[in-house]
Order: C-alpha cells, then structure tokens, then sequence
C-alpha cells in the first residue's frame, strides 16, 4: 500500500518503487511475487472499436502497477483513452505515449478485485482492416503491480486475440462517471445498431433503451447510479460488444512541455469541489509539478487556484473556466500564469462543481510521471 509523507511526498507507486524525493524519480525491481492475469478476446468491424479488458483470474489485491504494451499498426490507428477503477474511488494515473509504445503508472488508496478489470483500452481498428485479420493483444513482461503487502510483483499473463469481425461496436459512454439520477439519458456511441440491436447493462440497472442511429443508442437508469464501471453489453445480429464505462475527457489545451503533452491523465478520483494538491519539491532541471484536472458535468466548471505557502499564506490565485467533459495536463506554472510552484507549497483546487483532479511530478530528463493523489483522498 502507498504511504505519503505530506510534508516531502514519497509517492510509491507499484511494480517498481517509483519515488518521488527531493524532486527525483527513481526505480526499483520485482519482489519475484506473480499474479495471474488474462485479457479476453474481442471483436470488433474494420473503421469499429474494441475496449481491451486486463482483468485479474481470481480476487486479487492490487492498489497500483506500472503496466507497458505496445500494439500493432497494421491493425490500430492509435489509442483512444484508457479506464481504471477503485472501489472506493481514489486512483490517479498517467499514460504516456511514445508511438505504439504505451507505458502506465498509477497509485491507489484502496485494493481493486476481480469485480472490474484492473485496466481498459479502447483502440480504433483501422477502416481497412480486412474481415478475418487477426492479431494478439497483451502486456510487456516488464510490468509490474502493487500487489497487497508483499511489493512490486510480476504478472502471467494469457494475452487476447482481437478479429475483425461482425458490425457492432462501443467506441464510448456519456457520461461517463459520477451518480447520476433515476431516468438518466445515457448515451452509447458506437457502429452498427440498429432495430435488432439489444442492450444489457449490469442486468437490471436500465427501463429502456433506443436505437437513434447506427452510431448511437441510448438507455434510462431506473435507479440512481454510478455510471464509472457500468458493464455495457450491446449485441448486434453478428456479435456482442462489452464495455465498462468510463469517463473520456477531451483535451483541448495541450502543454509546452514535450513529455506532458505524450501524457493522457487517468482519472479514477472521487469528484470534489475542493483539492488540495500535495507539497512541491524542489526541483531541478527537467523536473516539475504538473496538475491534471477534469470536468465530469454537462455543463461548464468555474475553477478557482490558489498557490499557498507552507503556513498558509497565498502566494497566488488564479481561475479559469472548464468546458464540460474537458481534461488537462499543464505544468504548474502554466495554470498559475507564470508562477512556479516553491518547494513546501500547495495547490488548493477549487470548483464550482464537484471535479477530478490531482497532480503529477514530471522528469523531462528521465521520461519519468508520478500520479500523486490530492491530499483528501490520502486521510
């Protein structure tokens, strides 16, 4: 389990002890524990999507990893976003992407299960892939996952096939997380409904649903519920599509730093109206502080920061507005207008409406990101 020292973060951050102190990212090895994983096979036409679900064989406690693939051009044209979920909803993570190459670090405050996968994919097959190709989806053998108490731990895993096949597709859900109310339109994008088109999703939780195009359907909760996780099944006349929901936040800002801008954040945080981001390092070099933040509501999102010294005292405040379904990762100093974080300072997030947000200490130098939880979510 992760432990934060709040006035010097140590963020550990599993597979490899990823730590953050006095501004360094260093690593570590496996403990020689191994896990047992599968990914199932997917289907999915040519221009469709599949969601790749890494998923544990049995009931497993794992609170983080720093997960790596690589997928294959000829078949995708690139990664379109990444889910995750804990129980108790305190997970921050990063992607970065280099290419076809993939590499993940995320931390938690809780143990994921079997009950959801412990990471979703979504990639976009490619509109002339030929019906009947085929192709093996799987993690590196250098992954690594926080596994309980016993450490970085390796995995087994028993990679999936994806085929390209049938008409049916789930490319995303909106929206995508929070506890929305009895009689919620939820929308399901995607390719080839239509009036044969079934839905199910966790067996019960819908009344109705309808086809408004071959690219979109739509379904009513019939009770209050938290849409992040939900198992949408979608079938078609040729094939089933499975998806678990998540919220895919759209980037409409990037930074000027090279590596941030690689970086998708992950968010699996608890929505708060207020974030308090944990005390800077000091910094050298291509180090940094960085804040991802994201806008889960239909509408937009006054955002208020305020940089505050070790006693309190504000150093600087700022506010900007987020469009709805709108996520960022910037340096520090690009949110504060030119201000950069001093070591011992924090970042006071505030909203107008409960957000996803938390922070990311950076290496330029090193290629190096650690998600670091707002300091809310680590009492």
């Amino acid at each position: 389990m992760t432990r934060r020292l709040l006035g010097a973060v140590a963020a550990v951050a599993i597979g490899s002890t990823l730590s953050a102190t006095g501004g360094k990212v260093n690593g570590g090895g496996a403990t020689g524990t191994e896990i047992s994983l599968r990914i199932p096979d997917e289907a999915a036409p040519a221009g469709g999507t599949v969601q790749m679900k890494v998923m544990t064989t049995e009931v497993t406690p794992i609170s983080g990893g720093r997960p790596r693939f690589s997928y294959s051009p000829s078949m995708f044209e690139g990664v379109l976003g990444f889910g995750m979920m804990a129980s108790n909803g305190e997970i921050a993570g990063a992607a970065i992407v280099d290419g076809t190459r993939v590499q993940i670090v995320y931390d938690g405050t809780s143990l994921l299960t079997g009950d959801y996968p412990i990471l979703t994919v979504v990639l976009p097959i490619r509109s002339d892939a030929i019906p009947g190709w085929q192709t093996a989806f799987t993690l590196d053998n250098s992954s690594l996952w926080n596994y309980s108490n016993r450490g970085p731990s390796s995995a087994r895993i028993s990679p999936g096939t994806v085929t390209v096949k049938g008409t049916t597709s789930i490319s995303d859900v909106i929206p995508g997380e929070g506890v929305w109310p009895a009689g919620t339109v939820v929308t399901v994008r995607g390719t080839g409904f239509d009036d044969r088109t079934s839905v199910r999703v966790n067996d019960s939780l819908i009344t109705a649903d309808r086809v408004v195009s071959p690219t979109e359907l739509q379904f009513d909760l019939a009770a209050p519920s938290e849409i992040r996780g939900l198992k949408i099944t979608v079938s078609g006349a040729q094939n089933a599509a499975t998806y678990y929901a998540y919220m895919r936040g759209i980037t409409k800002v990037a930074s000027a730093r090279t590596l941030l801008a690689s970086v998708e954040p992950i968010f699996s945080t608890a929505q708060r109206t207020r974030a308090t981001l944990a005390p800077a390092l000091a910094m050298s070099g291509g180090q940094y502080e960085a804040v991802a933040l994201q806008n889960p509501n239909p509408a937009d999102v006054a955002v208020g920061l305020s940089l505050r010294d070790a006693d309190g005292t504000v150093i600087y405040e700022t506010a900007r507005t987020l469009a709805a379904r709108e996520r960022l990762a910037l340096e520090a100093s690009e949110l504060l207008d030119g201000v950069a974080p001093p070591a011992g300072s924090t970042i006071v997030v505030t909203s107008s409406q409960p957000i996803d947000a938390f922070s990311l200490l950076c290496d330029e130098a090193t290629a190096s990101v650690v998600p670091v939880l707002p300091l809310e979510a680590q009492r």
